[in-house]
């Protein structure tokens, strides 16, 4: 039969206690440690046999209050859609939210909102006109490179290996300031698009056979002038790029604005496009560091509601 395990108590008298706290001394590092003195004063040392008791189990550190959803620093940005946001994935410190009014819309809203080291959560650039897929929204399930539809659904921010390595930024300008690795396009950057290739929904270095719906990147001009890549079907898994698997979608881009010749924007073949200057705040606000994500959809979709 097995005897209960045992513990030792060491009893310490009230002149012990009153020792140690006239005694104890800081050290350089700012320790306390007892003058020589202290082991004179324990004078009673008991050793007591009893068995031992597991204890009640607890949660040592309480969690974060709950991140502040309004107030002055949020009041640009959607609160409701935010909350909803966070508690499906309370990992991602920031978001980028695309709100589109219904799923054949090709005009939406781009908001970013970020949560600060306080745990508040404040709006880092205020709903901006952005411009979707000709043919609206589609979850990316269900949507097929070509069909002109931005795919909708919580999506990280995307990364793709390039000549430079791991990159979440590029264009056809240089670096406006981003927080993460960016890499200014040269002439034989191609951006794999060709469905069910090997080549679908990765980076190369390729001019000669960079053709059909894949895309070189330096000939797109203006547009591209500074890119982000959102994560729909990206590295490291990416469905498409063998044969018989369906290619959900490739080279899906936050960037900026194509516009016809009197001036008017265009809708895209799937990206999701904004003005010049919110393009630019957005490089300079996302955070590969706070994990951002992307959410496309209408306010049903992205609330639950």
């Amino acid at each position: 039969m097995l005897t209960p395990p045992t513990r030792f108590v060491t009893l310490i008298t009230i002149a012990t206690v009153l020792g140690f706290a006239s005694c104890a001394q800081a050290n350089p590092h700012g320790q306390l440690t007892a003058s020589p003195s202290l082991s004179s004063l324990i004078n009673t040392t008991v050793h007591v046999t009893e068995p031992a008791v597991r204890g009640d189990r607890s949660q040592e550190l309480p969690f974060p209050s709950a991140p502040l959803f309004d107030g002055s620093q949020l009041a640009a940005c959607d609160s409701s859609v935010l909350g909803s946001l966070v508690q499906s994935e309370p990992t991602a410190s920031q978001w980028i939210v695309v709100l589109a009014a219904s799923i054949t819309s090709t005009t939406a809203t781009l908001q970013i909102a970020t949560r600060s080291a306080d745990n508040v959560w404040r709006c880092s650039l205020a709903p901006t006109v952005a411009r979707l897929g000709r043919n609206g929204i589609r979850p990316l399930a269900d949507r097929r490179s070509g069909d002109d539809t931005t795919p909708s659904g919580v999506f990280s921010l995307g990364v793709v290996n390039s000549p430079q390595g791991p990159i979440s930024f590029f264009g056809n300008s240089v670096d406006p300031g981003a927080l993460g690795a960016y890499r200014h396009i040269q002439p034989d950057d191609c951006y794999g698009a060709q469905p069910n290739t090997t080549g679908y929904g990765h980076w190369r270095s390729d001019t000669t056979t960079c053709l059909g719906a894949d895309e070189l990147l330096h000939s797109v001009g203006a547009a591209y002038e500074h890119v982000v890549l959102i994560g729909a079907n990206t590295e490291p898994n990416v469905s498409g790029d063998a044969p018989g698997e369906p290619a959900l979608a490739s080279a899906i881009f936050l960037h900026r604005f194509s516009y016809t010749a009197s001036g008017a924007t265009k809708a895209t073949s799937g990206c999701v496009s904004i003005a010049h200057q919110p393009l630019l705040t957005a490089l300079r606000t996302i955070d590969p560091r706070l994990n951002p994500h992307f959410a496309i959809g209408t306010r049903a979709t992205l609330t639950g509601g």
